[in-house]
């Protein structure tokens, strides 16, 4: 066997490999991590889904090894449990049960790319990352790769901080270390991807994570009460040079690959609050009223009716130079209190791709899903569920923490009827291994074990994941 793979606890599993084929037999070991040639006393498994051949056997070098196979494809989670020299130990891990063949595309899901800096220098300190950099024969890989296996939406961020396709109209702005850039090959991504059965949408900032541009136009730049400039690179959405800026990438970019599927618009992450002349002249022509003497509430209610409006006018003009093209607007926190706003203002072709960005959760919650399945109807909703699944963590201890966090996020989002799931992968797509473990994890969500979507299994999965995975898989008597 290979060396361990597991969680730094106390008992290590030790195997090959985390992927295995659905219903057909593999093997395991479970070995003390301290003491490896230790004999283990007592030991059972509480492995949902787990059908093992035959008793454990006792290895001569220390530990048991398990053989047998998992029924069904998806994302398996087990514990493991001994006594040794009178101490009771402890270990999780899980396995992936790959489809074979690998299943057919039942539901929007992918990934979430950067194809320049995007915000990574913010979050990191470096201005680039490994996507950022990739050719084009590693994303023709990747869409093949994602068309097998059941993985069909790709989403690339295209502006932002930089802009990662050859501009004409803002050189300047292009980044420095974006291979789009140089070899512009998104054109031949998308026309490959839609062979792959693979959809492609240009994601678009507005008026947040505008570095470069602000540098260069510092008139455009977002104002605070104080006069100063606001946070995270914003800009004000009612002044010329931004709105100009924001509709000739939109025609750039619909001009360079026309054959994208669909747009999805990112609206700034930092508060929209924002007290430039010319959003001052456009509150008093609207209202009458100075957008400085109002409540920090009202003034939300504002720039949340701007912003839809603003939607519905870059929409309108995108499907004059390409009808047909599909919208998504994702949400962000100072969205999510005027969903009314948005129920109202925002044209119907436009879906909403709501973020999860709480992290440390230890039960279920009325997450804002809740709130946006319930305005525009689970089929209107696409869920990202960043918190748990961000990238992936370095801490061994942590690495069951995302696997099972992102189960429960998908299956809650199933309970409410969605089951379109994308996940922010920003600057690095993993291994083959991880990708197929992304791919179960919202192809087969605890959820489908249960039939019917149900609104009281958030809440189970969270007091006994395990306990709840068992209780599905048991046959009806």
């Amino acid at each position: 066997m290979a060396a361990p793979l597991a969680p730094a606890e106390d008992l290590l599993i030790r195997t090959p490999g985390r992927v295995v084929p659905a219903g057909r037999e593999f093997a395991f070991d479970v070995v003390a991590a301290d003491t490896p040639i230790a004999q283990l006393a007592d030991a059972r498994l509480d492995f949902p889904g787990f059908v093992p051949a035959a008793d454990p056997i006792p290895l001569p070098a220390g530990g048991l090894r398990w053989q047998g196979r998992l029924t069904r494809p998806g994302f398996h989670a087990l514990t493991a449990r001994a006594t040794v020299a009178g101490r009771a130990l402890c270990g999780r891990d899980y396995f992936t049960a790959a489809e074979s063949p690998p299943g057919r595309a039942l539901h929007e899901a992918g990934y979430y790319v950067f194809l320049g800096c995007g915000d990574y220098p913010i979050i990191t300190g470096q201005e680039t990352h490994p996507l950022a950099s990739w050719s084009r024969e590693q994303w023709l890989d990747l869409v093949t790769w994602m068309g097998g296996h059941g993985l069909n939406r790709l989403w690339v961020l295209l502006n932002g901080y930089t802009l990662a396709y050859p501009s004409r109209r803002y050189p300047e702005l292009r980044d420095r270390f974006a291979r789009n850039v140089t070899d512009n090959f998104l054109g031949d991504v998308i026309a490959h991807a839609h062979r792959c059965g693979v959809k492609v949408f240009l994601m678009l900032t507005t008026d947040g994570h505008g570095r470069d541009f602000s540098v260069a136009h510092p008139e455009a730049v977002r104002r605070d009460a104080t006069g100063g400039p606001g946070p995270h690179h914003g800009l004000a959405l009612e002044h010329p040079a931004t709105r100009r800026y924001l509709f000739d990438v939109l025609e750039e970019v619909l001009e360079l690959y026309p054959a994208a599927d669909g747009i999805a618009i990112h609206p700034t992450e930092s508060d929209p609050d924002r007290f430039n002349e010319e959003s001052l002249a456009a509150y008093r022509t609207e209202t009458g009223r100075d957008l400085r003497a109002e409540p920090a509430d009202v003034r939300r209610v504002w720039h949340n009716r701007a912003f839809a409006r603003f939607l519905a006018e870059y929409s309108d003009h995108a499907q004059r130079l390409r009808p047909g093209l599909e919208w998504i607007m994702a949400n962000c926190w100072w969205l999510d209190d005027h969903i009314s706003t948005y129920l109202a203002e925002l044209p119907l072709h436009f879906r909403v791709a709501v973020w999860h960005y709480a992290w440390e959760e230890s039960a279920a919650t009325p997450w804002t899903i809740h709130r946006w399945v319930a305005a525009l109807g689970p089929e209107r909703v696409i869920y990202l569920p960043t918190s748990q699944s961000y990238l992936y963590p370095t801490d061994p201890r942590r690495v069951m923490d995302r696997h099972i966090g992102t189960d429960r996020l998908v299956s809650t989002a199933a309970g409410l009827g969605v089951r379109n799931t994308l996940y922010f992968a920003g600057w690095d797509i993993l291994p083959e291994d991880a990708r197929l473990l992304d791919a179960a994890l919202v192809r087969h969500p605890t959820s489908d074990l249960f039939g019917a979507p149900d609104r009281g299994l958030p809440a189970r999965l969270y007091a006994d994941y395990l306990g709840t995975r068992a209780a599905g898989m048991r046959p009806a008597s």
